[in-house]
């Protein structure tokens, strides 16, 4: 099998009268755009809206035309492939579609998904232009008179076609999420094509979320059961990528239309390519309507890797290829699994310069999800230092491990980026749990350092990160940046979100844990940075995220520190504490206690003192939880990062794999960024 390759666009809209300047200009420039394209291509997919309904122009011969000269300027040899379906302005419209429509979904029962027969037949009479341009354009679509939809079959893969307008022609407004496809039809071509044996492929005008509540559930659940992972689509004139299952993405391409540059529409088009391993690529073009060309669009790229799963061809080999780390100053250099078999997920090790810092994949956020949405995230902790600052000037706090090591300096931000971009990506295809592979993914840097003092190199890392994770098609939920109380990182920052520099959600975790003179001995950046001060930037930030922040409070059960001072939180006490604080700002994440090199708990602090400290979180008025660090067996809870390389495993070829892919994909967002 060799891979597939195609063009996809969407919503030509070929007008014959009133064409604007700029629509004129970007129809006349891709053909030989095209042209200039390298490689060969398998199909042209066209996503409906070939013509512009208001003209009612019901001759297809114009815009037959302008396909057959997109084809000719990719120098096919044989029968062009091109692949349509229809659009909302392919249909015809009137009173009685509307009555006919309105009658249809009135007598659709989702659960058995089919329309009345005489309603359906009805409904497909109304495609008179998209039948003639069909007929005349000779596509390889494939339609029969009792089912909506088609069906399109190729050597490496296969392609279900959804009219997804078979119920459209109603009002705009009328139509948000009321369409109607009739899930057992889709049911029957799709069990046509599985016998095939061949990667399936999805393809319509609407995007999914068109669809009724109801007939979106059973279609994304027919794709699931039967490995359909991408559709492809248009309609809204934009472009956008997301996932419509925990296996499935959707790719929304822009139109070939744009009357002028502030009008909220994007013209562009994606090539694709199915690869031998099942990865899907693909390559965004844009209309700039400035420079009057196309042009490549990388912010807009996908790689979805190992998108369908198929055998690999050609691989009759016992012995796999080795394959080598590809160099990088910062490198990954072995890992430890937490939990059985990885369970919560894996702490891995880095190394640069002789130096050695941890990250953590997580597969879950909270031990006890109680939160449904908290079971849909993967978190992910980030080291911004080898070691931590604080100790070069005895300011370390008395509980962490990392406060114990040498510091040995900042990590850049590329560093910082890699191990985001590292984590997601291997997650994006997990081997071992494919449930996290859809997760969204919470980005917390709080790992070896202290991030409030290396503010610009997160900054830049962030920015990394989101242009990758758009790139694979991954949610971020949010990045927090977790702090002793660096007032002055605390303002900028809250500059930076009042300007709107980040794209994704930002916010902070305060670790505060105690007050007054107990605080100075503690955490001795107090004395620098007093809590009342942080407090104050805190309460700001807030005014402009409008976002509760989270603060740390460790519950302290005659916890001895090396210097011999012993600490307990008291429900007492904690009200204290508490006092400072303003429920209306501020969450409280009670956190048990790890032991440390830095200092230990004489014993285990009681489930009943937990529900008893977290009952005066809860009467002073707080939102809360009480927060147990998974890995705290394996040295990896909340303070004990200590680059211990202690029951450490060497990287192998799929860690290998991912870590190669991930260092392309930043040295791609660099090369992007330094061209703007």
């Amino acid at each position: 099998m060799k891979k597939f390759r195609w063009i996809h666009l969407s919503d030509i809209h070929f007008q014959t009268k009133n064409v604007s300047f700029n629509t004129q200009k970007l129809r006349e420039k891709l053909p030989e755009f095209l042209a200039g394209l390298d490689g060969n291509f398998d199909a042209m997919i066209i996503t409906g809206d070939f013509r512009y309904a208001p003209e009612k122009e019901n001759n297809p011969q114009k815009v037959v035309d302008y396909i057959n000269l997109l084809c000719e300027k990719l120098r096919w040899t044989d029968t062009p492939k091109v692949i349509t379906v229809p659009g909302n302005h392919d249909l015809d419209r009137g009173s009685v579609r509307t009555a006919v429509i309105r009658s249809a979904k009135d007598k659709y029962q989702p659960n058995m998904g089919t329309f009345d027969p005489e309603l359906l037949g009805q409904l497909l009479g109304g495609f008179n232009f998209y039948n003639n341009m069909h007929e005349k354009l000779r596509d390889v679509s494939q339609w029969d008179g009792s089912n909506p939809h088609g069906i399109a079959e190729f050597d490496e893969c296969n392609f279900l076609l959804l009219n997804t307008a078979v119920t459209a022609g109603l009002s705009s407004e009328e139509e948000q999420h009321t369409l109607l496809l009739g899930s057992s039809y889709v049911a029957e071509k799709l069990d046509y094509l599985k016998k095939k044996n061949k990667p399936v492929i999805a393809i319509g005008h609407h995007a999914l979320e068109l669809l009724s509540t109801e007939e979106k559930r059973e279609i994304t659940n027919l794709f699931e059961q039967e490995g359909v992972r991408l559709y492809l689509c248009g309609h809204s004139h934009s472009q956008e990528a997301d996932s419509f299952s925990q296996n499935g993405r959707y790719v929304n391409i822009g139109c070939l239309l744009q009357k002028s540059k502030t009008e909220a529409v994007r013209a562009s088009f994606d090539i694709g390519e199915l690869e031998t391993d099942g990865t899907v690529k693909l390559t965004s073009y844009k209309w700039d309507i400035d420079q009057k060309n196309w042009f490549a669009d990388p912010p807009y790229d996908r790689d979805y890797r190992s998108l369908y799963d198929f055998p690999k061809i050609n691989d009759n080999s016992k012995e796999k290829k080795h394959i080598k780390l590809v160099e990088n100053p910062f490198t990954i250099v072995g890992y430890t699994l937490l939990g059985s078999l990885g369970c919560d997920g894996i702490k891995y090790y880095w190394k640069k310069d002789d130096k050695y810092v941890e990250s953590i994949a997580f597969n879950r956020r909270l031990r006890n999800l109680k939160i449904k949405e908290d079971a849909d995230i993967s978190a992910y902790t980030i080291s911004t230092s080898f070691g931590c600052v604080l100790s070069a000037t005895e300011q370390q706090c008395r509980f962490c491990e990392t406060g114990t090591l040498k510091f040995g300096g900042h990590l850049w931000a590329e560093d910082i980026a890699l191990q985001c971009i590292f984590m997601a990506e291997y997650d994006s295809n997990c081997p071992s749990y494919k449930q996290v592979r859809n997760n969204a993914r919470e980005f917390a840097f709080m790992g070896q350092g202290e991030p409030g003092y290396c503010y610009p190199a997160i900054k830049r890392a962030i920015m990394y990160t989101d242009y990758v994770m758009d790139k694979l098609g991954q949610k971020v939920s949010r990045y927090v940046i977790s702090t002793c109380g660096v007032t002055e990182f605390i303002q900028a920052l809250t500059e930076d979100l009042k300007n709107s520099v980040f794209k994704n959600k930002i916010t902070i975790h305060l670790s505060l844990h105690e007050i007054d003179e107990k605080r100075n001995e503690l955490m001795p950046i107090n004395n620098i940075y007093d809590y009342q001060e942080v407090i104050a930037c805190c309460k700001k930030l807030y005014q402009v995220t409008n976002e509760k922040i989270g603060v740390g409070i460790l519950m302290f059960d005659k916890y001895q520190t090396k210097d011999g001072k012993s600490y307990t939180l008291t429900p007492k006490r904690l009200e204290e504490i508490l006092s400072v604080l303003d429920n209306d700002v501020f969450r409280i994440d009670l956190c048990f206690v790890n032991n440390t090199d830095a200092g230990r708990q004489k014993h285990e602090l009681s489930n009943e003192m937990a529900d008893a400290l977290f009952q005066v979180v809860l009467d002073k008025g707080f939102e809360g939880k009480i927060f147990t660090s998974f890995g705290d067996m394996q040295k990896s809870g909340c303070g004990m990062l200590s680059s211990s390389m202690e029951n450490k495993s060497e990287v192998g070829s799929t860690t290998i794999e991912h870590f190669n892919k991930a260092v392309q994909l930043l040295q791609e967002v660099k090369e992007y960024c330094y061209e703007r």
